[in-house]
């Protein structure tokens, strides 16, 4: 990222040759690099970051059996989440790292609760197929669709400048946003399972968890052959 943001003030320093322009440049690069410094150190990406650094942990007390911290650094995600987002919000510190860095870390949440829960069988296997299954196909098709939009010649860096070079956009409808929900509520239900297992049957679990298999066969099956979900910016 910061060598995609400072690529225009080397370009300038090595067309201009007066001393003054040169130095013009110089400043103008170290006055976009601290703004980028303090975009990636707010307190809501902190927070993300813990989130990040914590979920490994998650799936590991998850897969050892140790319930009561494999609740508490859920719960601290899920507190966590919510708080970086309202502080984002509220005092006006959103910045592009963020809008980047957030859903990711929720989604390897998810994928790493989902993971873990399948190793102790308490996700069937085909649903946990199905929900890694549609995360990885929908991780695929957007980097071919973003390889085949970039104008040429393609390069890496061209390839990862997503704010700077926009070509597609993505359009998830109704049943991709219920589908997600019904996805979250599902894993987080598993992992605070063991509070509630003697309020709550099995058979609901697994009734529930098939609706979830459903809904996100459907919603997979609508990213393939649906024309608007995908989108090139022009």
């Amino acid at each position: 990222m910061f060598r995609n943001l400072i690529w225009p003030t080397t370009r300038i320093t090595t067309k201009v040759y007066s001393g003054s322009c040169i130095l013009q440049s110089v400043r103008y690069k170290s006055s976009i690099v601290k703004p980028i410094v303090s975009n990636l150190w707010t307190i809501p990406n902190i927070l993300t970051y813990s989130r990040i650094l914590t979920t490994p942990f998650i799936g590991y007390f998850i897969t050892t059996g140790d319930s009561k911290l494999a609740l508490s650094f859920f719960t601290y995600s899920c507190i966590t989440d919510f708080i970086d987002g309202f502080i984002a919000r509220k005092y006006n510190m959103k910045s592009i790292v963020g809008s980047i860095v957030d859903p990711l870390a929720d989604k390897f949440l998810m994928t790493v609760c989902t993971l873990s829960l399948a190793y102790i069988e308490s996700i069937p296997l085909l649903i946990a197929s199905l929900i890694i299954g549609r995360d990885v196909m929908l991780s695929f098709m957007s980097f071919y669709y973003r390889w085949k939009s970039l104008p040429p010649p393609i390069t890496f860096d061209k390839f990862v400048s997503i704010g700077q070079i926009p070509t597609i956009s993505v359009h998830p409808n109704l049943l991709g946003k219920i589908n997600t929900g019904l996805q979250m509520i599902y894993i987080g239900g598993l992992v605070y399972k063991p509070l509630f297992e003697n309020y709550i049957s099995d058979f609901m679990f697994d009734g529930f968890g098939y609706i979830v298999g459903f809904t996100t066969l459907l919603s997979g099956l609508n990213y393939i052959f649906s024309k608007n979900s995908w989108k090139y910016v022009k």
